[in-house]
């Protein structure tokens, strides 16, 4: 299991929990920290093969129980191991937890900036819309026509 987590948690920040299959998660907060600089109340936690999946539950919980109220967890996918060990958890506690799946790199970043505001329900929901308003077709023909005006 790859992990990328910082000491410290600064207890009015909601925290950010990113969870994957292989790498991505800590990918992810790496290429985030390159556009964004470093972020406080971060975790990311890679699902690798050959990991115990109990092993890899608890490690996260135990990280997310360290951040305050209101934190969200962004998984790579839903109905993948690393979302259902979440629900699993859910379940057996009966806590509510703020879940996105589909991460992405401009869901994240503006996470970052958001949670200074908001968190909760109003932070994934956010999350949600600056992930799906980050997906975008470039119109290279498009663009590549507009370049060829300018001669």
């Amino acid at each position: 299991m790859k992990v990328y987590k910082q000491e410290q948690v600064r207890e009015s920040l909601p925290g950010i929990v990113l969870l994957s299959h292989g790498p991505f998660a800590v990918a992810l907060v790496e290429t985030a920290k390159m556009v964004f600089g470093e972020s406080e109340n971060v975790a990311a936690f890679s699902f690798e093969e050959g990991d115990d999946v109990d092993e890899y539950r608890k490690t996260v919980v135990d990280t997310l129980e360290t951040f305050p109220e209101g934190s969200i967890v962004m998984l790579d996918l839903f109905g993948g191991s690393p979302c259902n060990q979440m629900l699993r958890y859910v379940q057996e506690t009966e806590k509510v937890l703020e879940i996105v799946s589909g991460m992405n790199l401009p869901m994240l970043v503006n996470a970052f900036l958001a949670r200074e505001g908001v968190s909760g329900t109003e932070l994934s929901l956010d999350a949600v819309s600056s992930g799906t308003e980050g997906i975008r077709r470039v119109d290279v023909e498009g663009f590549l026509e507009d370049d060829d005006e300018d001669e």
